[in-house]
């Protein structure tokens, strides 16, 4: 979810503000971003510095002493997170509690908060200062969808409270996913995938598998979860304790014929070389559509991984989950199609190197297809800059063979 203010604070002082202000703002309609409940990564520095990226609104809860630390700490993070806040150009609202004072050596870098219009917090007047906040220091509006979202979220707990296992689902879902107003809770959402999971959904089961598997891969997602790490074993034993519990939730519901588990249990297959067994996973689950199935399917096909090489099929396939709006197939499609049909191979990879779903190596593929197909050297340099941004790594002998060209 992108989030539309970020409430930067010192625990110190600052923590039960910021917590009003939280609650306050969301029950408002926006999306908000606290980090007590809001932060779902287990890279939890740099998950604050994209989210203020992403945001339009900082408010900054400012104590007594509140920016003391900032003053000779450089890896301080409110510190951190202001320097962010100011180098993106985010509107920064400090909230200045009773008896704050900037200091007066300021580091350049922080000096341009003392210009910034604030508001003091006065608490005897709380709904005041929050009119105050969202009516003239806010560039965000509130979503349109909040009043919408908060009465599907009272059905889906009345649901829940009846037994439905899909509602109870979908609010582990809502829960740990984050949405306009409800903030991402793990605790939450694992309770409520568990309850599901009891009450029979093979959804909930696969989503529990998933936690464990992510878990196995970063411990420090397991306090956000709620897990007890009690037991006395090594992080090494407990990573394999942690993805077997993903395993049996997998085969439990990959043995009802669930098509995301049996997904799941062909990637572990193929991540262990069980070649023949991950084709026969990923074969029965696109039997039912689903289209990582479908696309992992035509891969081994492709090249002949587990099962006979069959181009024609593997196009196929392809195709079908591209026509479905995939977009790891469309991708794949693209680059099978390209020798004997370069413009629709390039229209493919353009819908796939733009918008929230852009595939790093669509945008590099693009950028071959400007410069080689259509001789753009400009467009081909801006893909892959792109696509060097997001991790393709061979994208920079191209992107320097290009502006060598130019010069």
């Amino acid at each position: 979810m992108q989030y539309q203010i970020f409430i930067s604070y010192r625990r110190d002082g600052g923590e039960s503000l910021a917590a009003l202000l939280h609650e306050r703002f969301v029950r408002m309609g926006y999306r908000v971003f606290y980090d007590v409940e809001s932060l779902r990564s287990g890279d939890f520095n740099e998950k604050l510095l994209e989210v203020i990226s992403e945001c339009e609104d900082v408010l900054l809860v400012l104590p007594p002493g509140g920016l003391d630390r900032c003053l000779n700490d450089e890896d301080d993070w409110v510190r951190r997170e202001i320097e962010h806040a100011l180098l993106c150009g985010k509107n920064i609202v400090p909230i200045m509690m009773r008896n704050f004072e900037f200091p007066d050596h300021l580091p350049e870098s922080l000096k341009p908060l003392v210009n910034k219009n604030g508001v003091s917090a006065n608490m005897e007047y709380f709904d005041a200062v929050v009119e105050k906040i969202a009516k003239q220091r806010l560039k965000c509006t509130p979503d349109k969808n909040a009043d919408r979202e908060e009465k599907k979220i009272e059905e889906l707990k009345a649901s829940a409270k009846k037994g439905s296992a899909k509602a109870m689902n979908e609010l582990g879902i809502m829960y740990e996913k984050g949405s306009v107003t409800l903030v991402p809770n793990m605790k939450r959402a694992f309770e409520y995938y568990k309850a599901a999971w009891e009450h029979g959904s093979l959804a909930a089961a696969c989503n529990l598998g998933d936690i464990y598997e992510r878990c196995s891969l970063d411990l420090t997602l397991v306090r956000e979860y709620g897990f007890s790490t009690e037991g006395g074993l090594s992080a090494a034993d407990f990573k394999l304790e942690l993805k077997a519990q993903a395993l049996r939730y997998y085969e439990e519901a990959a043995g009802k014929g669930y098509a995301p588990a049996l997904y799941k249990l062909g990637n572990e297959s193929e991540e262990k070389r069980r070649l023949e067994q991950a084709y026969t996973y990923y074969e029965q689950a696109a039997e039912q559509k689903y289209l990582p199935a479908v696309n992992a399917q035509a891969w081994m096909l492709r090249n002949g991984l587990g099962t006979d090489q069959d181009l024609l099929r593997a196009e196929e396939l392809y195709r079908e989950a591209a026509d479905a709006g995939y977009p790891a197939a469309i991708y794949n499609y693209a680059s099978m199609i390209e020798a004997r049909d370069p413009q629709q191979a390039m229209n493919l990879y353009s819908q796939v190197a733009y918008g929230d779903q852009a595939l790093p190596m669509a945008m590099y593929a693009l950028g071959r297809r400007y410069e080689f197909g259509m001789r753009d050297l400009r467009n081909a340099i801006s893909c892959y800059e792109r696509a060097l941004k997001y991790g393709i790594s061979e994208a920079a002998d191209d992107l320097r063979r290009c502006k060598d060209t130019l010069i």
